[in-house]
Order: C-alpha cells, then structure tokens, then sequence
C-alpha cells in the first residue's frame, strides 16, 4: 500500500514518525514522507520517500519559539506563540501539502498539523492521525492537565478548555480561508486533529494508561522506537564513564534555550553533591571534558542511558519514555505543552521526584531535587518496574497493524 506521513515540529515530532516509516518500509510499503526540509535527516535511514514541505526552518527559530513560549504566564498564551509559528506562510504550505498527499491510500499525520488536517479533508483523502501524548484527549475520566479533578464534572472542564481554544481555531480558519481551503467554513481546530477513523496514541499504556470511555477508533499503541540496533558510543564518552561512578545525564531537548542559565545550575548542584555529569545539549557538536562535566551534542539514548545513574531533562515524551525504558530514576524541569503532563507523571508512578519549575529553580531545591533523585532506592526500584513491563510494548508493531487494518477496511489489526 502507499502510505503518507505528514508531521511538523521538533525532532521530538519527528522521529516517531521515521522510525515508523522505517517499520513500514519493511513491510513493502511504500512511504512518503512530507514534512519540513530541517527533517529531511531524521527519515534518511527508513527508506522512505522524503518531500519538503513548510517554510524555510531553521534549528535556531525552533529553540527561539519554545522559549517565547516558556517565557508566557498562560498555557493559553503559549498555545498562541506556537500557533503563529506552525501557520508562517499558510497559503504555500498548505498548497505543497494538497499536492504532496494526493495519490496515497492512506495519509497519517500529526495531530498538530493543521494545515495537513485541512488538506485530507479538503482533498477527501482517507486519513488517520497520530500523537505523543494524550493531554487533549478528552475523557471523563481524568480533567486537562492542570486543572482540578471534578470526577463527573470532568466533561464541563474539556467543553471549556474547546471553548478556550476556539480563538485559536479563528486563527486558523482565517489562515485557511487566505490559502483558499474549504476546510475554513468547517469549524478547523488547531493542534487537535482526531481522524474518526483512526486516532493513534504513540505512548507507553506503562507511563499513560488508557482511558476507559475512549472511542473505538482510538488506540495507545506503544511508542514508535527503531529496532536497529542501538548505535556504539563514541570513544570519548566510553572513557569518561569508565573513569568513575555512573554519571547524572542533563538534557533538555532539541527545543532547549539555555539563556536563564538552567543547564549552569544543574551542573553546579549535581558538582557540589559529588555527582559526575553528561550535559547533552542537541545544539552542541562540540566535545568539551573539565572537572568531572562531558558535553557532548546528539548522542542514541538507547545506548547512554543504561550507563548513566539518573537523569534531569524537560518532559518530551521521547525522553521520558527512553528514560522509563532504561529504567533510571528521573527529575522533569518543565516549560512548556505536554511536558508538565509527563513530568507529572513521573510523579505518580515514582520513578523520580516531583517536578521543579525552571523559574523556581533555585541552587538549593535543585540540590534537594537531586539528592532525592539519587540517594532514595524507591525511585530506582519504581523505574526498574516499569522498564520490565515497557519491555513487553511494541509499538510500532502495533502501529503498523492498525494501519494496515485501516487501509483493508477491517476492525483487525494484523501485527
């Protein structure tokens, strides 16, 4: 079958996507994937077609968004930076995307995807959608992240949250209606595309348990991880952790932006209490070794973290689950969208501390942090736990099993 992939964002975003790609590829599939020229590395590997389509984006204005983002007081407000962002030059974007995803027998593309969420349904093009976390999920199970749990009530909380982010979807519809999409009169909801036919949610049922009142067409698959083998260490990095205890592990993503000095204070506090330490920065490629620090840029997690004692990041789903599948204890520093939802997480199921916001990350509650991260067995023995039932998930088995079954018109998923 011919399949399309459609995905924007951070290589957090991305990813998932090549390795699934990948896992189709290997199947017989043919694949496209469309996505923006930045991402056109992530899918070199999977044996799928690549074909750019966006405006001209660079890592730098990727980082400089997400800490605009950060910087606001409101998820509303950061809701807004990051819509301004993904809707730059709309009307060419959108017209790539009409062509790009004709001709497939099924197209899948993320959840935030607006534009390609209009072009599907402008083009009549059988779809399905993806993402990595269930925070819009609705359910009366659980509220919105960050809002009181009202037990039947939860339902009021989501129809508010829609409601809330109905200034955004005008945005959006405003943005269609320039790029000359019928999909603009046709109520279009921006960052919350959910195909009616198939809705996959690329996580771990380990970390976020489904919900029970989920539609029939939703499904928590697993996260979408490669099964190439994980790639060697570099010498460098194999010498350092050779030479003394296992390191902590810093890092903070592919949308880091380190101008409030959160990279220097975690580094400080883990120094002060005896810790060697990693700061893995994806913007870094140098290599620089002092007092018991490595950086190092871009390394595969699948083969760092089983060497290292804990580690501090930002709450991206692909890190929180790599950390879960390593079984280390983790400290989550959120800033923005979902990563307050898994840090939150990491919370209930103890396998690390309770979260420490950026901006009240001060020298003596990261220390704190730290010391419970590292000193106290509970965590470790919670995160190998989960490692042990992770360990059973095959997400992109799964993935690509609904997806098939989608194309052939079946309920069953053949994986």
């Amino acid at each position: 079958m011919r399949l399309a992939l459609a995905t924007v964002g951070t290589l957090g975003d991305v990813r998932p996507f090549a390795a699934l790609a990948g896992a189709l590829t290997a199947r017989g599939h043919e694949v496209t994937a469309v996505a923006w020229e930045l991402h056109r590395a992530a899918f070199a590997q999977s044996g799928a077609r690549f074909e750019p389509a966006g405006p001209p984006t660079a890592d730098d204005e990727i980082r400089r968004t997400a800490a605009e983002a950060a910087r606001q007081r409101s998820p509303l407000a950061e809701v807004t930076v990051l819509r301004r962002f993904h809707l730059r030059d709309a009307a060419e974007h959108y017209a790539a995307l009409c062509r790009l995803l004709a001709g497939h027998d099924l197209v899948l593309l993320h959840g935030i995807h607006a534009l390609a969420a209009a072009a599907v349904a402008d083009g009549g093009l059988r779809h399905a959608t993806a993402v990595f976390d269930p925070v819009l999920l609705p359910t009366a199970t659980a509220p919105p992240a960050g809002m009181p749990h009202l037990g039947p009530l939860n339902r009021v909380l989501w129809r508010a949250l829609d409601h809330a982010l109905r200034v955004e979807d005008r945005a959006l519809a405003a943005a269609l209606r320039g790029a000359g999409s019928p999909s603009a009169d046709a109520k279009p909801r921006m960052f919350r595309a959910r195909s009616p036919l198939l809705h996959l949610v690329a996580v771990s049922p380990t970390l976020a348990p489904p919900p029970p009142d989920v539609p029939p067409s939703v499904h928590f698959t697993g996260a979408w991880v490669t099964r190439r083998p994980a790639g060697s260490l570099p010498d460098f990095v194999e010498r350092f952790l050779s030479s003394g205890a296992p390191p902590l592990l810093a890092t903070f993503g592919s949308m880091a932006d380190d101008r409030d000095g959160l990279i220097g204070r975690v580094v400080d506090a883990a120094r002060s209490i005896g810790l060697r330490v990693i700061v893995q920065d994806a913007g870094e490629p140098s290599v620089a070794e002092r007092d018991g620090v490595l950086r190092v840029g871009t390394l595969d997690h699948r083969a760092l973290l089983p060497n290292v004692a804990a580690i501090v990041h930002h709450g991206g789903a692909g890190t929180t689950h790599a950390a879960a599948r390593a079984g280390i204890p983790q400290l989550v520093i959120p800033r923005v969208g979902d990563q307050r939802f898994w840090a939150e997480r990491v919370r209930q199921l103890g396998i690390g501390p309770s979260a420490l916001q950026a901006r009240r990350a001060t020298p003596a509650r990261l220390v704190d942090r730290l010391r419970r991260l590292t000193d106290e067995p509970a965590h470790r023995t919670a995160a190998r736990r989960v490692a042990e039932r992770m360990a059973h998930e095959d997400g992109l088995a799964r993935a690509v099993g609904l997806l098939e079954a989608a194309v052939d018109g079946t309920n069953r998923a053949a994986y």
